[in-house]
């Protein structure tokens, strides 16, 4: 399953440190993979798309108090919005043949 969450923060360079610090919690916990996004009109808009593995609930897990205080200690403006999807279709753009 994937779980795409839009925050804003105080300072995305700070944020993404901080992120990319907390990536074995999040892992032990269910993660699978991220990306991740800055918005072109709000440098302050972090939005990442996290895969997470199907017998673990993300939302639980973002919801629970020691996770709203490692993002609250990241520069969190508030709470994320959380989108829980499931993948119906991929296609990935490829490299043109040289």
């Amino acid at each position: 399953m994937y779980l795409l969450a839009n925050a804003a923060v105080k300072d995305f360079e700070s944020w993404k440190s901080s992120f990319h610090s907390n990536e074995s919690y999040r892992a032990e916990h269910g993660e699978r993979g991220y990306q991740v996004f800055q918005s072109a009109d709000d440098p302050n808009e972090a939005v990442v798309l996290f895969e997470w593995s199907d017998d673990e609930d993300p939302r639980a897990f973002f919801g629970s108090e020691e996770m709203r205080e490692r993002m609250t200690e990241a520069g969190l403006v508030a709470p994320p919005e959380m989108t829980v999807l499931e993948l119906v279709e991929e296609k990935s753009a490829r490299q043109p043949s040289a």
